[in-house]
């Protein structure tokens, strides 16, 4: 089996993290796969030639002129070069995956006829504040999320679609560069297409926001992906001959986390992650109550998200501060 790992890099990110992946791929269990791994590098006139002297066998690092459609555009291109894949692998430069992520991924796929993307629980990687431990413990309810889907057989969205997908069906799907969140976008039309994606028993790392105005435009960009998913496939999805459950959940996702200051009194149930989370009681605290705030920051940035739509106002990508892990 052929599995083809892709990596959209954006202008913006530091070749150190470029290096960090490239070991952090490297040792992936590729055992029994035919795997290469490609870095799509929207060109910015950075010397990255000391970078190829790193790659292992079978890692190529390709150029791509401008940025057209960013990351959607980015791997659209590299699909083409992929063509004997059986599997195609997708990650961020900051994805940290557990060496046996590909195993565990592909051996779901191949147990399932239905199951076109099979990915794992997330976890932060750049614990390096009170906000980067914050967005650590939503990560762990959004884990409880996943597992109640698996569970429902209801709708699983991956952010960033990072995980293994079968390679027909991504080719056919492709991915729509003038969504603000192309991930959700290929998500629900996994769904309408009467297939399903995959929880597997396995974990990858990314890094979170480490400023409150880069979570901001994060997840204002998030919202936005959420409005126009409503827009352009609440009809479809009601009348599409799908379970009903994926109907309930698909709706829930992306409607629920408008009144994320509902859930607000609710965040001592997660004391025992915030406790993993804190070094002392008085930054568990801290947590607790910044878990409150921020499902408050959320529901703000829900609304900011509709105001643009309504204003017909494009979505804007901006540049992330990134930690060296």
């Amino acid at each position: 089996m052929k599995v083809c790992a892709i990596i959209p890099v954006a202008p913006s990110e530091p070749n150190t993290l470029i290096e960090k992946s490239i070991a952090s791929l490297g040792n992936l269990d590729c055992s029994g796969f035919d795997f290469e791994a490609y870095y799509v590098i929207d060109s910015s006139g950075k010397d990255y030639s000391p970078l190829f002297g790193l790659l292992p066998p079978h890692f190529h690092i390709m150029i791509r002129n401008g940025n057209r459609g960013r990351r959607a555009g980015a791997i659209n291109d590299i699909m083409n070069v992929t063509e004997g894949a059986d599997c195609i692998a997708l990650f961020d430069v900051d994805s940290r995956p557990n060496a046996d992520f590909l195993a565990v991924c592909v051996r779901e796929l191949t147990a399932t006829s239905d199951g076109v993307l099979a990915s794992g629980c997330r976890y932060v990687t750049n614990k390096v504040n009170t906000l980067t431990k914050i967005v650590s413990v939503e990560y762990k309810f959004f884990c409880d999320i996943y597992r109640f889907s698996r569970w429902s057989r209801g709708f699983i969205q991956f952010n960033g679609l990072i995980g293994v997908s079968k390679a027909p069906f991504l080719r056919a799907t492709g991915f729509d560069e003038r969504c603000p969140c192309e991930d959700l976008d290929i998500s629900e039309k996994i769904y309408l297409s009467g297939n399903r994606a995959l929880l597997a028993e396995t974990k990858v790392g990314e890094q979170a926001p480490t400023s409150v105005q880069d979570l901001y435009n994060q997840r204002v960009r998030w919202f936005r992906g959420a409005v126009e998913g409503l827009r352009k496939y609440l009809g479809p999805m009601f009348i599409a001959r799908v379970p009903i459950l994926v109907k309930v959940t698909w709706l829930g996702s992306l409607t629920i986390p408008f009144f994320s200051y509902l859930l607000a009194p609710f965040v001592f149930i997660y004391c025992r992650a915030i406790s993993v989370e804190s070094n002392s009681l008085s930054e568990s605290f801290k947590i607790l109550l910044g878990l409150a705030g921020y499902a408050c920051l959320m529901t703000l940035c829900g609304i900011v998200a509709v105001g643009q739509h309504l204003a017909s106002r494009k979505c804007e990508w901006t540049e992330v501060a990134r930690s060296e892990v």
